[in-house]
């Protein structure tokens, strides 16, 4: 429903578009967080960025009228203004500073998705999942840390399944990198985990 303040609120698992559909819009994220994902043809999601407070939306359908490349889903409760393409391309056609603008978000788009390719075809496993956990709990050595992703989204942001990132967790722990509890994280050897996750070490490659 439409707040008094013309946003739209979001709950946790909604879907603002989905994979091919045809969603011609813009938007202006108020509060929370979304993320683009991808769904292979076997049905496997693959988390490819996420979109935070502040942060803005262009739709591809906007541009080309052809269907989503991905989904965009909430990740947590957001407000969201959303603009349909009818009234905000005629805007952004009167100012060239906003066609830039646009560009550049699409760009960005654009370079992050080369970063997802490139850690497919270059890092296994072992190195994407070092890179997340480094990346999303910028650990502190010695220091507990609350596991607030679980393995469904650790696999969703690596491409794998929950069962080999389970493994590989324990590997890394096997290997004095972090102690793994169920409710949290204790990072011993940021530098070793660094190196996996640059691609240093080596006998992480069967993963």
């Amino acid at each position: 429903l439409l707040t008094q303040h013309g946003t739209k609120r979001f709950e946790k698992g909604h879907y603002l578009c989905f994979q091919d559909d045809i969603w011609p819009k813009a938007g202006f994220i108020l509060r929370g967080s979304v993320e683009w994902s991808i769904l292979s043809p076997e049905g496997r999601r693959q988390l490819v960025f996420g979109l935070d407070a502040c942060d803005v939306i262009w739709a591809h359908s906007l541009i080309d009228l052809l269907p989503m490349p991905a989904s965009l889903d909430v990740k947590e409760p957001s407000e969201i203004y959303l603009w349909d393409k009818d009234v905000i391309l005629p805007i952004v056609m009167r100012y060239p500073e906003a066609l830039w603008d646009v560009s550049f978000v699409l760009l960005n788009y654009m370079r992050k998705v080369r970063e997802i390719v490139y850690g497919f075809a270059f890092h296994p496993v072992a190195g994407r999942l070092a890179r997340v956990l480094i990346d999303h709990y910028r650990p502190e050595e010695g220091k507990s840390i609350a596991r607030d992703l679980t393995l469904d989204e650790m696999a969703d942001a690596v491409g794998t399944t929950k069962e080999l990132i389970s493994r590989t967790l324990h590997r890394f722990a096997d290997d004095g990198m972090l102690q793994v509890k169920r409710m949290e994280f204790v990072f011993n050897d940021i530098e070793k985990l660094e190196q996996v996750a640059d691609g240093m070490i080596k006998n992480h490659s069967s993963f």
